[in-house]
């Protein structure tokens, strides 16, 4: 092979061989007898330093599943074929063998002297210095080289190079767990019991929206739209007429404990444990102190009589959004609805999260710095908020890329009026069009929390309480009307209650399954057992170098003493 007339080598087919467990690289292994053909096939692939080419199974079951590895394709030189494809199996039948297509490089950079080991039919004439005592001294290397691959060596720096993680859950005990930030809101964001508020709105409608008519023009959702784009002076619930009653930690709360928000679907909101007051000034964040629920926050509130709802709102009560101090409310997103009539509880439990960043997943580290990751969408949320949050980001990353969608849609149409174009401008009915690509804008946190909260909810307000409430004179002057009944009562106020179940928090953490310390301590104790076995060996080093030279010299002897009868005979002739 290795003569003028041959360059290279190439061997393929079925070499039907199931018994044999194919290891990356060329070492490998039979389940078979010793004095196998599969047997026969690894020592001659070893002995003589040809590769395979061939890594992955290429035979299929009927159910489409690749199971053995039956073909190889067989060369001398690694670089003569740098990669198979496996196509599917010849025919209409889904069980065979697979298809193997592969580009196969005739003129070789250069021959590896090692190969010269299997230069030809003869090798003992061509090499005599390889006998077969040699031969089984390479064999018993390749043994030792097997028992070192075997030790898991390779396979720790392929596992370290993946950057798997372990996922630990720890249930711990906080004595200075926080109380999360509280937000409401009436779902209704204008107060139509304001004399000026229906006023305004009914001229602007041009009817009477709050009649018992149900076939008003008015009574459509894009009514909600209509009034929050054409009208700028409506006002919302202000907190003095929606709180009925706070307490936290059986102490009473005031107005001032809670920071004004003003959110753009909804009317007011309000936040308690914001770490702000009603001003904006910065205040001490509450914990919590015991895991009950009259320790932990009661609220009760005014939604307005029902027969103030106006007809294009489907629904009426309060939205709640508990989160913590560090992010601003997602109403649309986590709130939670709360009905009239009805007292609830929002039962807590925190959850930790933290993840580990690059290589291992390609989470945000530092959720201030907008240097950390290179999109618009990840610098303006940090711009607006002060701090990273991916649900924020994402939320505008879909509002500015449906806003730049509507923009050319609504360029093309020919809209008159400025209701017609915020209408138009404003549809956000498809956000989660671009969901998919603004996640790839706004990667997640490294360390974030949030809440699991469980709902459960009673009757809400009881007879007696229902009297008491009613014989306020400052309750009852919330009702436009006089006349105020139980009913109506019952229809316009909601209780909420938030709390923890016990001080504990779910931690869940990633730890690298494999860190860059246990790599170094587990290398070095294959090396270590690789170095003994090396030692315990060393000695065969001279006896082979001295095999060799016995050999070499008794050829060497051999030859001189054939040619010296030869020539004696000539002199005599």
């Amino acid at each position: 092979m290795y003569n003028s007339k041959y360059s290279g080598l190439i061997l393929c087919g079925d070499f039907n061989c199931p018994k044999i467990e194919w290891h990356f690289g060329s070492f490998s292994s039979s389940r078979a007898d010793e004095s196998s053909f599969e047997n026969d096939l690894i020592d001659c692939l070893e002995d003589c330093f040809f590769y395979r080419n061939v890594l992955e199974p290429t035979f299929q079951s009927a159910l489409g599943y690749q199971r053995s590895l039956l073909d190889l394709v067989i060369t001398e030189d690694p670089d003569r074929i740098y990669s198979i494809l496996h196509g599917s199996p010849l025919g209409k039948t889904n069980k065979g063998h697979l298809t193997l297509i592969w580009e196969y490089e005739l003129k070789s950079k250069e021959i590896n002297s090692d190969k010269t080991f299997c230069s030809s039919k003869n090798t003992n004439k061509n090499k005599p210095w390889m006998t077969k005592e040699l031969r089984e001294q390479i064999r018993e290397k390749f043994k030792v080289w097997k028992t070192y691959m075997a030790s898991g060596m390779v396979g720790l720096i392929i596992k370290y190079l993946e950057y798997n993680v372990i996922v630990k859950m720890e249930l711990a005990q906080s004595e200075l767990l926080e109380f999360p930030a509280v937000t409401f809101c009436n779902i209704n964001p204008y107060d139509y019991t304001i004399e000026e508020n229906y006023k305004i709105a009914s001229d602007y409608l041009n009817e009477s929206f709050l009649s018992n008519d149900i076939d008003l023009k008015s009574c459509n959702k894009r009514t909600r739209n209509q009034l929050r784009f054409g009208i700028s002076n409506l006002e919302g619930f202000k907190l003095e007429k929606m709180l009925v009653s706070c307490e936290y930690d059986r102490k009473p709360c005031n107005l001032q404990n809670f920071y004004p928000q003003k959110p753009d679907y909804f009317g007011n909101c309000f936040t308690f444990n914001f770490g702000k007051d009603s001003l904006g000034q910065s205040i001490p964040i509450e914990k919590v102190k015991r895991p009950t629920v009259l320790d932990g926050l009661q609220v009760k509130l005014f939604i307005g009589p029902r027969e103030s709802q106006p007809c294009w709102e489907d629904k009426y009560g309060a939205v709640v959004v508990v989160h913590n101090q560090t992010s601003f409310p997602l109403y649309l997103e986590e709130g939670i609805f709360v009905p009239t009539g009805f007292e609830t509880n929002l039962v807590l439990n925190k959850n930790i999260i933290n993840k580990l960043p690059k290589p291992h997943s390609n989470c945000v580290k530092n959720v201030s710095d907008k240097a950390e990751v290179d999109t618009v969408y990840f610098r303006n949320t940090i711009e607006a908020y002060g701090s990273y949050n991916q649900k924020w980001c994402a939320r505008n990353c879909s509002l500015d890329k449906i806003s730049q969608e509507n923009t050319i849609k609504c360029s093309n149409l020919n809209l008159t009026t400025l209701f017609e174009k915020n209408d138009c401008l404003k549809n956000f009915d498809n956000i989660t069009k671009y969901y998919g690509f603004c996640m790839t804008q706004c990667p997640i946190e490294c360390e974030y929390s949030f809440y699991s909260i469980v709902k459960n909810a009673a009757g809400f307000p009881s007879y007696r309480q229902n009297l008491k409430l009613l014989s306020n004179e400052s309750f009852r002057s919330k009702f436009s009307n006089g006349t105020v009944s139980l009913e109506q009562v019952k229809d316009s106020v909601l209780s909420f209650n938030v709390y923890f179940s016990q001080k504990t928090y779910m931690r869940i953490e990633e730890k690298a399954e494999l860190s860059f310390e246990s790599l170094l301590g587990n290398l070095g104790g294959q090396f270590g057992l690789f170095l003994g076995l090396s030692f315990l060996t060393f000695a065969e080093v001279f006896e082979i170098l001295f095999e060799i030279g016995k050999i070499f010299w008794i050829n060497r002897s051999q030859t001189k003493t054939e040619v010296q009868p030869f020539s004696a005979s000539a002199e005599k002739i």
